[in-house]
């Protein structure tokens, strides 16, 4: 392999896996801020749900007596494709509250309730899905949690959406930029190993003498002129002693 063969190989592989790296990183950074988006999306839910909740005990009424948080959750649910379901249970553990009835009054998942020690926002994995609660309180203290349930998979469609724009986008741009990458190398390696070329097609005899590209050139020329002036004295050297010879 030639050295303008490995140049152009180095820039291109430096290029490319400079470029994919790029991709591999912003396509990291997208899926995490892409999460982080959800998770404020559904913690601002929950509180709101939660202020909501609160502010009805807070004047007395009993959890299972706000009956306007039933229609609050299935609007809520109508108006976002990605939440599976909102629940609202007491401090025992049973649904008072749910988008889906038919577990109104039943158990939730004892894992809920032991979260409810917890005031910062929690969530669980579920069947691949993402389950996001908070408790609310009482003026006797933890009254009960809200959860909320979202479905993973448009997260994941839409990371599947941007992995492939970005592969499409990487593919062109690696090899835009290995074109340039190439074009580089051979200009860099045409103005690196010009000198070079010009030197040994003087030193070979294949091209005329000049100054125009600097010190090595000029001592080429040099070099050359000494030859010539060696081989002219060799010549009048041998006919000295040619003569020499015909003069014995």
């Amino acid at each position: 392999m030639t050295f303008v063969s490995r140049l152009i190989l180095v820039a291109v592989l430096s290029v490319s896996a400079a470029v994919i790296a790029v991709a591999a990183i912003a396509f990291t950074a997208s899926d995490k801020v892409g999460e982080e988006i959800e998770r404020a999306r559904v913690a601002n839910l929950l509180g709101t749900l939660r202020a909501s909740t609160e502010a009805n005990l807070s004047i007395g009424l009993l959890l299972d007596q706000i009956s306007l948080l039933q229609p609050r959750i299935e609007r809520e649910k109508a108006s976002d494709p990605s939440i599976l379901a909102i629940d609202i249970f007491n401090a025992a553990g049973r649904a008072i509250y749910s988008t889906d009835r038919s577990v109104i009054g039943e158990e939730v998942a004892p894992d809920w309730v032991r979260r409810l020690a917890t005031e910062e926002v929690w969530t669980e994995a579920e069947r691949g899905d993402t389950v996001f609660g908070t408790r609310f309180e009482n003026d006797l203290g933890v009254a009960g949690g809200i959860s909320v349930t979202v479905s993973d998979e448009a997260r994941s469609s839409r990371a599947n959406r941007l992995g492939l724009d970005l592969v499409s986008r990487t593919a062109i741009l690696t090899l835009a930029a290995a074109l340039a990458a190439s074009l580089a190398a051979l200009i860099f390696a045409y103005v690196l190993t010009r000198p070079f070329d010009r030197v040994a097609r003087i030193l070979s005899g294949e091209g005329a003498t000049s100054t125009d590209d600097g010190p090595l050139t000029q001592l080429a020329d040099e070099t050359v002129k000494s030859w010539r002036d060696a081989e002219a004295r060799v010549d009048r050297g041998l006919g000295q002693l040619g003569a020499l010879d015909d003069a014995a």
